[in-house]
């Protein structure tokens, strides 16, 4: 019996996004129910770097041809010709979300684009300098028709554009009267008074004459207070904008900021942060990371006024100490929070801010790189307890056997859990076998710094490098005994495995992971994003566990897994169905015996990297590109090799050319 279409469109609703796709191509009913509206409002159709002047084959025509009217597009790294004007003017109406970056689109292109377009709510134009190249992008067209095309648009994104002047950011925001939020990151913003002065004289009306020239931040800063009232967010990432300038901006009348991005913003100092949060305590949103001259007293006034942040970045801000991180308590509504990187923080300035009660609201906490131990991430645990993305990455000293086993503990809600490079982790912290109790009813833990005393009499004559690999392979073989022997009901631990709604984890680097963890930790039905690059210890035997137990994985890295072999890749692309990204650089063992089973069985390949797999003909790498859905692969060049002392060199397949749009030779 055949379920209704709205009982599969409630149940759907209870599916994450990766199963909800995978669904939707069981049958037809399912499909459409798995594209119903109130979906579609977040996916987005996406075309990187496909071709799509090709007439005949385009694949603009599926969707001009489907029963599906998807609202938000992203094109990036395509060419955009007028041979697409048929898509433009069956779908452009129904189209809310457009974004270009990184194009190649000429201005009456651009023009017809946004004729069709009539009910845009966002619109991104991100790094094409070709079409703002010659200054002349929608001149004379904001009036009348376009005029009335962009009355609806909230948001206007122009990041990376180098070219943008004063001149080409009027014609669009002038046709833009409801506008919110603009993206000017990545621009060449001109702030020196001088430039002022000579575009624009005193007694000078700005917007009838704007600079054909440059852009700056002067005119910037007379169309926020055109339209204060309506704007609510700003983004002004790496640009020169220094506190002057935030000060200027800060206490413009009638303007209440909801989100503020200056990310990279070197020139930024206290003086414009103080202004900030003394006339925008509207704020929600705050990003100020790597800006290196912000201090202490910055950090001090944002959390005494900006009592409403749900969102705060302070990552790599070398001058913040103890005393700034302090006060991060008076945050009350603090949902995500990136310390990351601040190199004077310790343990203290944690304990006493975010961690001086227990908080339930914080969801989000970003401490790569931090210089605290194990106690501190301990006591983050468990005052911590709702957290749902956490990133532990370059944490050496905090991160061990025992601090884990308290996140496996508490942490039942993570989604995301990083914690690349933590080399102090083994399988016995990963499986909850770092303390278990023996047949004698003794506790004995073992734990990363597991050490066997020597035999009586016996001296070690191998280096100390050797020593460690032989007291990594002990500890190996006693956590797989106790994992075979005992079941999850009958130690003390806490295994990796408790951790049921996790979808993205980063393990790089964690080189005392062997495939006792892959085997008796692993079992992630939601997985999506694994990474597992320089574990080297691994093996197509812990693989092949992993890949049964975690069907749901689409991003799988590999770089430098020496060990691995075809049996592995074997494994990989037969039962990871979902797969779209997979890197296996440095893998040396490979050979072409990957390529065609990944030629065979992954029909949703998007990326692979094969560079310094050794063993892999660089022909029949070529011919992987033929697969309809990869657009990118990586592999090492192809050289010559010598024979009887004569450099011999295959002639490139036929097809070479044609694909060499698809592969990146380094």
């Amino acid at each position: 019996m055949e379920l209704p279409y709205e009982v599969l469109v409630y149940l759907f609703q209870y599916l994450p996004k990766s199963d909800r796709k995978a669904a939707s191509e069981t049958c037809r009913s399912w499909y459409l129910a798995a594209n119903d509206q109130s979906f579609l409002r977040k996916k987005a159709a996406i075309f990187y770097k496909s071709v799509l002047n090709d007439e005949s084959s385009s694949p603009l025509q599926i969707f001009e041809n489907s029963p599906i009217i998807y609202s938000n597009y992203l094109f990036s790294e395509v060419e955009i010709s007028s041979k697409q004007n048929e898509f433009w003017n069956k779908l452009g109406e129904h189209i809310r979300s457009l974004t270009f970056r990184n194009c190649d689109i000429c201005e009456n292109t651009f023009v017809y684009v946004l004729q069709k377009c009539t009910n845009l709510e966002i619109l991104n134009v991100q790094s094409c300098k070709d079409l703002f190249m010659s200054g002349r992008l929608l001149e004379g067209k904001t009036e009348g028709l376009l005029n009335e095309n962009l009355e609806n648009l909230k948001a206007l994104g122009l990041s990376g554009n180098q070219f943008l002047t004063d001149a080409l950011f009027n014609r669009f925001v002038s046709a833009a009267p409801a506008l919110e939020e603009f993206n000017l990151s990545a621009c060449s913003l001109q702030f020196h008074g001088g430039l002022v002065k000579k575009f624009y004289p005193p007694t000078t009306d700005v917007f009838q004459n704007p600079s054909e020239s440059v852009i700056t931040f002067y005119y910037i800063l007379q169309f926020i207070k055109a339209r204060a009232s309506n704007i609510k967010r700003l983004y002004f990432s790496n640009t020169l904008i220094d506190g002057t300038a935030l000060k200027s901006l800060s206490e413009i009348d009638n303007l209440q900021l909801e989100s503020l991005e200056v990310h990279s913003c070197d020139q930024l100092t206290n003086t414009g942060l103080l202004a900030l949060t003394n006339h925008q305590s509207s704020l929600r949103e705050l990003d100020i990371g790597l800006c290196t001259r912000v201090t202490d007293q910055s950090l001090v006034h944002i959390c005494k006024n900006l009592v409403n942040l749900e969102y705060l970045n302070i990552q790599r801000c070398r001058a913040v100490t103890d005393l700034g991180i302090t006060e991060l308590h008076k945050l009350k509504k603090l949902r995500s929070l990136n310390i990351s990187q601040c190199e004077l923080l310790t343990k203290e300035g944690v304990k006493n801010g975010i961690c001086a009660e227990e908080n339930n609201t914080l969801e989000e906490l970003d401490i790569n790189s931090l210089n605290i131990d194990q106690s501190g991430l301990i006591m983050i645990s468990e005052q911590l307890p709702k957290l749902r993305i956490l990133n532990l990455s370059y944490c050496f000293n905090a991160v061990t056997d025992t601090s884990i086993q308290v996140i496996f503990k508490n942490q039942l809600y993570l989604q995301v859990l990083k914690m690349s490079h933590c080399d102090k982790v083994s399988d016995a912290g990963l499986t909850g076998m770092g303390k278990v109790e023996s047949e004698e009813g003794v506790n004995g833990p073992i734990m990363s710094n597991y050490n066997e005393t020597q035999m009586p009499g016996k001296i070690h004559l191998g280096s100390r490098a050797e020593e460690e690999i032989v007291r990594d392979a002990r500890r190996k073989r006693d956590v797989m005994l106790m994992c075979e022997k005992l079941t999850m009901d009958s130690y003390s631990g806490y295994s990796l495995a408790r951790l049921k709604h996790i979808k993205e984890l980063d393990l790089s680097g964690c080189n005392r992971i062997t495939d006792v963890s892959l085997t008796y930790a692993f079992n992630f039905k939601e997985l999506v994003n694994m990474n597992l690059s320089k574990c080297q210890q691994i093996t197509h035997r812990g693989l092949e566990h992993l890949v049964r137990t975690c069907p749901s994985i689409e991003y799988f890295n590999l770089i430098d897994c020496y060990n691995l072999k075809d049996e592995a890749a074997d494994e990989i692309v037969k039962y990871l169905r979902r797969l779209k990204h997979l890197e296996l650089r440095g893998c040396n063992q490979l050979t072409d015996r990957t390529l065609e089973a990944v030629k065979k069985h992954c029909d949703k390949l998007q990326y692979l990297d094969v560079q310094g797999c050794r063993n892999m003909s660089p022909e029949l790498a070529c011919t992987i590109g033929s697969l309809p859905t990869l657009h990118t692969v990586l592999m090492s060049k192809p050289g010559p090799y010598i024979a009887d002392g004569k450099k011999q060199r295959e002639p490139a397949p036929a097809f070479l050319p044609a694909l060499m749009r698809k592969l990146r030779l380094h």
